[in-house]
């Protein structure tokens, strides 16, 4: 049996009758799973353990969400909406954002942290 790229894991029907249902996918898979995965990063917080992976995978999810839907809306709008290929796109798209985020989660992190400081001192020199 071979690979096809005309074929994905028996969802084939669906995604070519209606490739507008990717779109709304790929906005709520990242939004969903995002709840999930702060409510684990919660407790490894509150019991002390390793942010490592927690922190990759909520990165992932959250560029996933800005960049992956603005691929999904410019394939969508100039190709000939295949369901299937955008699929593959979509997930090319968060798989390339999980090792990025992988590679740099600490200078993530840093940035998140430096912009929280920044928006701290500009709230108390407002009041």
């Amino acid at each position: 049996m071979e690979f096809s790229f005309n074929t994905f894991y028996g969802f084939e029907k669906d995604l070519m009758a209606h490739p507008e249902m990717l779109i709304f996918a790929a906005l709520l898979i990242p939004i969903l799973l995002m709840l999930p995965i702060a409510l684990v990063g919660w407790i490894f917080r509150k019991l002390k353990l390793n942010m490592y992976i927690i922190n990759v995978l909520l990165y992932t999810l959250m560029f996933t969400f800005l960049l992956g839907i603005l691929t999904i809306f410019v394939l969508y709008f100039i190709t000939d909406k295949n369901g299937i290929k955008l699929m593959y796109c979509w997930l090319t798209v968060f798989a390339g954002m999980f090792f990025f985020c992988l590679m740099n989660e600490k200078t993530i992190t840093k940035m998140f942290t430096d912009w929280s400081k920044i928006i701290e001192e500009k709230d108390k020199s407002r009041k």
